[in-house]
Parts: C-alpha cells; sequence; structure tokens
C-alpha cells in the first residue's frame, strides 16, 4: 500500500475526485497532524474508506529517541518492514522572550533526516556504509521523518523547519524520492 506522503498536491489532485479534497487531505495530514483518516470529519465516509483501503497514513514509528545536553534528539524510526533510520532535530536557536513577555525571536529548528537504509558509498568517517547498503526510502518515508519530529515535538505545522538530507544515505542515490520529498516540503499548503 502506498503511503498518502509519498504524493505531492497536484497527484493528491488526479487520484482524489472532486480534486478539491486533496486539500483538505494535506490540511489534516501535514496542519492538524491527522494519524488517522477517521479524524477527518470534514470528509465523506465513502472517501474515508477510500483513503483507509489505499494510502497508509502512519508509516515511521519512533522505536527511540534521545536528547543530548544542548537539547538535540536523535530519533531512530521504524519501517514497515522492519529496518530503522535515523534523524536528527537541532535547536538552532532558543526562544527569546522581551521583558513584556513577548515574543522577540522564535526558536529557529534543523532537521536532519535520512534518505537510505544505509549506504553503498562507504565514506571513511561514517558509520553508515558499515551495515551495507539496504534500499532507498520512498517520498514518504523521507516526507513523515519531517512531520513525526515535529508533531512529536508540537513544533506548530505553520513553522518551518531547515532540512538537511545527511541522515542515512546518500541523496543523490536516491535522486527522484529526493527530488520528489523536496517538492512536497516546499507544497504552500
Amino acid at each position: 500500500m502506498q503511503s498518502i506522503y509519498d504524493y505531492t498536491l497536484d497527484e493528491l489532485k488526479q487520484e482524489l475526485k472532486p480534486s478539491f479534497r486533496a486539500k483538505q487531505v494535506y490540511n489534516w495530514i501535514y496542519k492538524k497532524y491527522a494519524t488517522s483518516y477517521d479524524d477527518m470529519k470534514n470528509l465523506p465516509k465513502d472517501l474515508v474508506a477510500t483513503l483507509k483501503e489505499n494510502y497508509a497514513i502512519n508509516i515511521l514509528k519512533i522505536v527511540n529517541k534521545e536528547k543530548s545536553s544542548d537539547g538535540s534528539i536523535k530519533y531512530l524510526f521504524e519501517l514497515h518492514d522492519g529496518h530503522t533510520v535515523e534523524a536528527v532535530l537541532l535547536l538552532m536557536k532558543k526562544k527569546k522572550i522581551a521583558e513584556d513577555g513577548t515574543i522577540e525571536r522564535s526558536e529557529k529548528y534543523t532537521v536532519c533526516i535520512s534518505t537510505q537504509v544505509g549506504c553503498k558509498v562507504g565514506c571513511t568517517f561514517c558509520l553508515t556504509a558499515k551495515g551495507g547498503f539496504v534500499r532507498n526510502l520512498t517520498v514518504g518515508e523521507i516526507v513523515d521523518q519531517i512531520v513525526e519530529i515535529k508533531k512529536d515535538n508540537e513544533i506548530d505545522a505553520n513553522k518551518s523547519v531547515n532540512i538537511v538530507y545527511m541522515g542515512m544515505g546518500e541523496p543523490l542515490d536516491n535522486y527522484e524520492n529526493f527530488v520528489k520529498s523536496v517538492r512536497v516540503f516546499n507544497e504552500e499548503e
């Protein structure tokens, strides 16, 4: 079953009719962090049934997270096939609050995400290649890392985060899925 996160908005508009339903689904998964189609109360029951039957929504599972003294959080995600990948949330700047209680500067985050299970490049400074290359991540598996981390840390959906593709794997060895994930991340919706 394909993940709902595998689709750009335009692609989802081609899949769902009428096409405005795609925006509603995008709103639920990317702004409200819905984890079930049953939560999508403005969708008709027949569409919810179709979504459940054809598009997975919970594709990554957080199996471990480690928080460091600097506030960084390393995540270990389990994929549908039992393989695991890592991602890291980095707090780049802390929230700054003025004396009157207003926010002078909001926090800034960078998320380091993976694009492959393992890696075939074999850089001597990196441990990922020691386990060998297993497979490329799907677009949905790449995108869902950001969704899960934002959801887990209660980061507002409208809050942008810097994304770096420096986790496990070589992004350019998974070129098509890497590029498509960038397109999904850049959707206005």
